[in-house]
Formats: C-alpha cells, sequence, structure tokens
C-alpha cells in the first residue's frame, strides 16, 4: 500500500467499484422455544449427568440471547452474529431477531 509522504499540494484521484449485497435473515423464537440455557454454570457436578441449580428451574428463570448461529441444511454451522447487548427471552411473547451481513 503506497504512503503519501509529500506535504505541499497535490491531486489524487482513482476509480474502483465492488457492489456489496446486504444480506438479511430472520429469526423467529416462539414462546415455547429456547426457554433454557446451555450454560454448564447452571449445572452441579458433571454437565452430562448434573443437576440443575434450583434458580435455573423456577418460573422467573428467563435465560439471554448474546449469541446467534446461522446453520444450513445439513446443520453446519456458517456463521455466528454476536448481539451487543443480551436480550432476555420473554416466555409469553413471540421474539424476532434480524441478522444482517454483506457479501
Amino acid at each position: 500500500m503506497p504512503t503519501i509522504t509529500h506535504t505541499g499540494s497535490f491531486t489524487l484521484s482513482f476509480q474502483n467499484e465492488h457492489i456489496i449485497q446486504e444480506n438479511e435473515v430472520r429469526c423467529i423464537v416462539r414462546e415455547s422455544e429456547y426457554n433454557l440455557s446451555y450454560n454448564p454454570s447452571l449445572v452441579t457436578g458433571s454437565y452430562s449427568n448434573g443437576v440443575v441449580r434450583g434458580f435455573a428451574t423456577s418460573a422467573s428463570f428467563h435465560p439471554y440471547v448474546t449469541t446467534i448461529g446461522l446453520y444450513n441444511d445439513e446443520d453446519d454451522l456458517l456463521m455466528v452474529a454476536k448481539l451487543g447487548k443480551p436480550i432476555v427471552i420473554p416466555s409469553d411473547t413471540d421474539m424476532t431477531f434480524i441478522v444482517k451481513y454483506d457479501t
């Protein structure tokens, strides 16, 4: 990459064209979906045969969304979207997350 070191007057011009497509994926979460957490800190003992901590089994427990994974039809992870802040998943309403990415 060239570096401009001349301090006098000069003119610079360039031409380039690159089309960027913006893509949008709508991720709909129904009120009965994703109402649990896979966070290992919620389990006492080993994760495979441990016991879920009491606070995580109460009706007032609501997990948060922090990351959304997009998969293809073969269940291969294609990309990961990180949210700017955690968002609680309510148990009584549907939610829609819109993931936008450029190609």
